[in-house]
């Protein structure tokens, strides 16, 4: 059970008064006039220490939901096994509340951390098996990506964490897709550009494929999404290539194994965005880039919703 307010002030104010309490000891010990009087007030001073780091341990337990702490712990194991070192997690963002968590988990949402880190083709983190081609990295370095295209931001992210399905002609479907009701009233609406394509493109009206990166990018879509996730539209994104690589590494190699694309929001010189993840020809290592109006059956996308720090 949560504590209330009162509850939580009380032990707050317990854990004040004691901090005053070693402080003081501190001083005392430290200007005592003889060794023995400094020594002994340094040890009553050693003992409250250990004691205030016990209440501010359980402190963090009643003020911290269970869900949330474990969440932590789980992603410092993951990230610290990735880069080979200790890596510290803050606190989940304070915008996620535990309904928020819970209904996000109930339709395939995930919480991650992405820790500050630039990730450059030199780099060996011990998990970091599939880097990003070659191609992405002469991509930034020829100027036609942002420079900070392989650079990690430190943020909590909220994303998608089912799988990509293979191509099945167009037929394929993201599994149990909560986006598929909106994306099939977004289209009945017309906010979806009508496809020059053949409009076999468009035989299951809520696939996320045959979209284009300009209509993700769009009022009426990115309105419609935030709303179904909870979160305003100038939180909601697409992974960056980069992110998205990352992701996969660490928490979702299959992302790598199906014969679709997806997009990404990066954008590229001359009206482009990235996309990638096709199986054949190269998985979650391979990226690519697209005209950001280009609609295929192949190409599809997940959401992301970044925190503010």
């Amino acid at each position: 059970m949560q504590p209330n307010c009162s509850q939580i002030t009380s032990a707050l104010t317990e854990i004040q008064k004691l901090k005053v309490f070693f402080d003081a000891l501190l001083v005392k010990g430290q200007t005592a006039p003889n060794t023995n009087t400094s020594l002994s007030l340094l040890n009553q001073a050693e003992a409250i220490q250990r004691e205030l780091e016990i209440r501010l341990s359980n402190f963090r337990e009643q003020i911290i939901p269970l869900e949330f702490r474990q969440l932590i712990a789980k992603e410092q194991t993951t990230l610290s096994q990735f880069f080979g070192q200790s890596v510290d997690v803050p606190e989940s963002p304070k915008a996620v509340t535990r309904e928020l968590f819970k209904f996000w988990e109930s339709i395939g949402f995930e919480l991650h951390y992405l820790p500050q880190a630039e990730m450059t083709l030199d780099k060996n983190f011990p998990g970091w098996l599939k880097k990003p081609g070659k191609w992405f990295y002469d991509q930034i370095q020829g100027n036609n990506i942002a420079k900070d295209s392989a650079t990690l931001k430190g943020e909590w992210v909220l994303v998608d964490g089912r799988p990509k399905p293979t191509y099945q002609n167009g037929d394929q479907m993201y599994a149990n897709d909560p986006l598929s009701p909106i994306l099939t009233k977004l289209r009945k609406k017309k906010s979806l550009l009508k496809s020059e394509r053949d409009i076999e493109d468009y035989r299951h009206k809520g696939s996320r494929f045959n979209v284009s990166n300009d209509e993700l990018q769009s009022a009426p879509v990115k309105t419609a999404l935030a709303e179904l996730l909870r979160t305003t539209p100038g939180d909601l994104s697409l992974p960056r290539a980069i992110e998205w690589n990352v992701l996969g590494n660490l928490h979702h190699p299959e992302w790598g194994d199906t014969t679709t694309w997806e997009w990404f929001q990066d954008e590229r010189k001359g009206g482009g965005r990235l996309s990638g993840g096709r199986s054949d020809v190269g998985g979650l290592s391979v990226v690519s880039s697209n005209s950001s109006g280009y609609r295929d059956g192949y190409l599809g996308f997940r959401p992301l919703v970044r925190f503010s720090k």
